[in-house]
Order: structure tokens, then sequence, then C-alpha cells
């Protein structure tokens, strides 16, 4: 072997042994985090942490997500139901906003207290979104921190919910992606503001009545998604465009605004004995089978089948969740809560593709 050669073999050789003893400490790291995954270093809340220290079995953290998604992660996997109020409020701290993130530059010439309230609910809403009792949890959290954003700039709560709306529009920059993005958000608040006003109405209403009224607001809000569901995964399909998720968010932001409006309508029969008439035909046994027939054929799927299986079963618990709430009121009052239930049950089986005007 000549001198060159040797040299050449030399410099190849420090490069190689430091790949080696890199990936050497690479797999010892990733082993170390497999066998005992470390969440110290995530800002997780009290909470989480109190939960985390209890499991016998910790989650595992997926490669590649940021530290941000990692806190969702295991909020997601750690908190189980029922979410308290407190405890999605100790989450809030932790979801603002990064000064480093891409939208900064613009933040920082408007009200960043708008996009840290913003963050703060959407955040919040992720995190309780499903199970219904969480979702109600959820909407008494973001009374608090609407509230608190309220007094500080001396605003009513009403005007603190427009600044999510404001923030979120700042941010739909022309794109499909961000018009989706404000939409979304849009969804949301409509969402809130349904679930605000069923927090409202069972409170308002005489103790004899909450637990029936606790049972009409779960029974809905399981309706509610499985009949959005089926809109998603049966009705539209197959269907793939820029504008499809914003058009989807529409659909589930009219189901939140009509229930809104119905609610207010409910309360004054509850409490002021307000007539309501039917304004729609009555679905008969055969119109709503022959709905769900038609729902079936549009898809073989057999997750399609069972989708309209559910959509039937949760349309039917709801319907005679309303009727224990009708039996328990003065014949005219039961008699208009009947007719609003008759009407909404219209609106299921006539309107369903009718994106966002529905209701108008």
């Amino acid at each position: 072997m000549n001198i060159t050669e040797k040299h050449f073999i030399q410099l190849l050789f420090v490069p190689l042994i430091f790949c080696i003893a890199s990936f050497c400490i690479m797999v010892s790291c990733t082993k170390s985090a497999k066998q005992g995954t470390q969440f110290s270093n995530l800002p997780l809340s009290p909470e989480i942490h109190a939960r985390l220290d209890s499991m016998k079995t910790k989650p595992e953290i997926p490669e590649g997500l940021t530290k941000e998604e990692q806190v969702t992660y295991i909020e997601n996997h750690v908190l189980t139901t029922p979410i308290s109020a407190s405890e999605l409020l100790a989450l809030q701290p932790i979801h603002t906003l990064d000064p480093h993130e891409r939208y900064w530059e613009y933040i920082s010439d408007a009200k960043w207290e708008q996009f840290r309230l913003m963050n703060r609910f959407m955040r919040m809403q992720y995190v309780a979104l499903g199970d219904p009792m969480d979702e109600l949890n959820w909407a008494m959290a973001t009374q608090v921190i609407l509230a608190d954003y309220a007094t500080h700039f001396g605003i009513t709560k009403e005007q603190a919910v427009d600044s999510i709306m404001d923030a979120s529009a700042y941010l739909s920059g022309g794109t499909q992606y961000d018009i989706n993005l404000y939409i979304y958000v849009m969804s949301s608040v409509a969402y809130y503001k349904t679930l605000a006003a069923y927090l409202t109405l069972i409170e308002d209403m005489p103790a004899k009545l909450q637990p029936l009224l606790y049972d009409e607001y779960t029974a809905w809000n399981k309706m509610n998604k499985t009949r959005h569901s089926a809109y998603v995964d049966i009705l539209r399909a197959g269907e793939h465009y820029s504008a499809l998720p914003m058009e989807l968010e529409g659909m589930y932001e009219a189901y939140a605004e009509k229930r809104t409006q119905l609610l207010k309508i409910e309360k004054q029969i509850l409490l002021g004995g307000k007539e309501y008439h039917i304004q729609h035909p009555v679905v008969k046994t055969a119109d709503w089978e022959h709905y769900l027939y038609r729902l079936k054929n549009l898809s073989a799927d057999d997750e399609a089948l069972a989708l309209v299986q559910e959509l039937n079963e949760n349309v039917r618990t709801w319907i005679n969740a309303r009727q224990k709430i009708a039996r328990n009121l003065p014949p005219s009052e039961g008699t208009s809560y009947d007719n609003v239930t008759a009407d909404y049950h219209w609106a299921i089986v006539n309107a369903e593709e009718q994106v966002p005007a529905m209701y108008d």
C-alpha cells in the first residue's frame, strides 16, 4: 500500500468511526425513549403529569412530531372522560401562539391577544371534542376565557366571541386552505354558541326537568355527529376538491345554527308557554324508512350501512328523549315542544343536500 492509498483510507476511517458512533448513540437514545418516554421536557399541565405518573404503562410519543404536536398527542391519550372545565383551563396557558410561527409578522400588526384567544379556544375544543359532557365542559371553560378577555378589554362576551372570528378572518388570506381554516373556526364558534345555549337552557329550568334535558342534549349530540358523518361519508363520499372541507364545515355550522335557533324557541316554550305550530309535514314512518333506504342505496360499503343503522337508532333515541320531556310539561306546552321535534325531524329528511343555506 503506497502513502497516497494509506492517507485516503485514514481520511475515510475517521468519518466512518464518527458515523458508527453517532448511529450507536442514536439507537441507544431511541431505545431509552421507547423503554421509558420522558415527558418532563414537555409543557404539560400538572393535571396531565399527575395522570401520567399514575399510569402503569406510559404512552409512547410517535417520532417526527413537533413539541406542540407531542403535547396534543399526550393530552388526547391521557385525558379520559369526563374532562372537567378546570382541567381544560389548566391546558390553556401552553396553547399560545409561538412568536416564531409564520403568521407572527401579521399578528404583531394586529391585536395578538385575539389570536391568543382563538388559539386557546380551538385547542381546548380539540382536546374535548367527542364526548357530549366533555364538550359541555369545553363550553363552560370557554365562557371563562371569554369573560377574562372581555373584562380586560372592557367589552361584552359576545364581542369577545367576535374577536375569535376577527382573528381567523385576518388569516384567511385568499388561498383555499386559509378559507377552509376560517370556515372551520366559524363552525367551531357556531357549535360553541349551541352548547352555551344548551347550558343556559338547562340551568334556567326547574330541577325536575334538568336530568331529562341533559338526556336530550346527549341524544342530540350523538345524533348530530352521526347525521354529519352520514353527510360526509355517504352523501359526499368520493368527492375530492379543494373547497370540499369548507362545504363540509359549512354544513356542520348550519346544523349548529339551526339548533341554537330552536333552543331559543324551546326556552320560550318551557318558561313562557309559547305556542309553536308545525311548519312542515310530519315525517311518517314510511317517509323515514324511505329516507334511510335511499341512504343505504348510495353506498354498498359495510361501514356506510352501519352508519345508516346508527343514524336510525340515534334519531329514535333523540325523539324518545324529547317525548319524555313533553310528557312532563302542561298539555299545551308539551304539544308545542313535540311540534318543534317534528319540524326538526323533517329537516333531517329533507334538507341534507342544501349547503349551507338550508335554513334561510
